[in-house]
């Protein structure tokens, strides 16, 4: 499969999203009124219809994220330090869960809110999901970029660097986190990233992973999986999981904590299951930030 051309700096993609959009949804609409002038099926007017709308909302959802900040802008707007996510370059794509709705909904209004959400908003990656919750709590979520992003993604805001300074970039991006969300896929580049981080002491148990969440009726989201195998972009196996941070020095529990669990390390690197049965941002968020209170409160004391 060739890959895209690697570009560095902020993405200035030159594609009229919103004319694309606005040709769409008239488009749409035109074949929606083209039976009652001539001869031609509702059927195949509707089925149009729906594949226009469809292109609508992705140029819709596509030029909003032409407008996303990059990282630079980001800590400029924010002096708090960073929570630094880290993940394959290729892996970005897999999808974590649904989007949240609010608790109070009823069952019908749940159903009604699903059926009427942005195709492309509804389903989220770790990222997207907890990105909101880790800047209001934490601190802002960064990453270093992907060359080959057309686009900027939904999560983390990306600073994209050159290939012969990115290391030294994410030595500068580690010393300044506050902590770090990794999704893990066995990668060479991700393996460096995470020595990087074990290699200080400091750093070392300021590392946080999740495992994906189940629904409210403990079975994993349809949408989530059937997506996922359709990108091929699958959550790594916990085994595979397990056996890649051991090659580090962080020790993971032989079995799967389960469905919705936040893990943190100590100071050794030995794996901590901070909660299990997440299924809200707060709910992994919230492990993140008691056991950071806790890291930094014996900081200050031993000062």
């Amino acid at each position: 499969m060739t890959r895209r051309r690697a570009t560095f700096g902020p993405r200035r993609p030159r594609v009229p999203y919103t004319a694309i959009a606005f040709l769409a949804i008239a488009g749409g609409f035109g074949l929606l009124l083209l039976p009652l002038f001539v001869s031609f099926p509702w059927g195949s007017a509707l089925r149009l219809f729906l594949v226009l709308g469809t292109v609508a909302a992705w140029a819709a959802w596509s030029n909003r994220r032409k407008a996303y900040p990059d990282a630079h802008t980001i800590r400029e707007q924010d002096s708090r330090p960073p929570v630094l996510f880290l993940r394959t370059f290729g892996k970005e794509s897999v999808y974590f869960s649904r989007s949240e709705l609010p608790s109070d909904l009823t069952r019908a209004q749940r159903v009604r809110a699903r059926f009427t959400e942005d195709p492309f908003e509804g389903l989220k990656t770790l990222e997207a999901f907890v990105r909101c919750e880790l800047d209001e709590r934490v601190g802002p979520l960064v990453a270093l970029g992907d060359p080959t992003d057309r686009l900027p993604r939904d999560g983390a805001a990306r600073i994209w660097v050159g290939y012969g300074v990115w290391q030294n970039e994410f030595r500068r991006q580690i010393a300044e986190a506050r902590c770090f969300i990794a999704e893990i896929h066995d990668s060479p580049g991700l393996a460096w990233e995470l020595t990087e981080v074990f290699g200080s002491e400091h750093l070392r148990s300021r590392l946080f992973v999740f495992t994906p969440p189940r629904e409210q009726n403990g079975r994993a989201s349809v949408a989530v999986s059937v997506n996922n195998r359709v990108l091929r972009q699958r959550p790594e196996s916990w085994e595979k999981t397990v056996e890649f941070m051991g090659k580090i020095g962080y020790t993971l529990p032989a079995v799967s904590p389960g469905p919705g669990a936040v893990i943190g390390f100590g100071p050794s690197g030995q794996g901590i299951v901070l909660t299990t049965g997440a299924t809200t941002a707060a709910g992994f968020v919230t492990p993140i930030v008691e056991a950071l209170a806790v890291m930094e409160t014996e900081a200050q004391e031993h000062r």
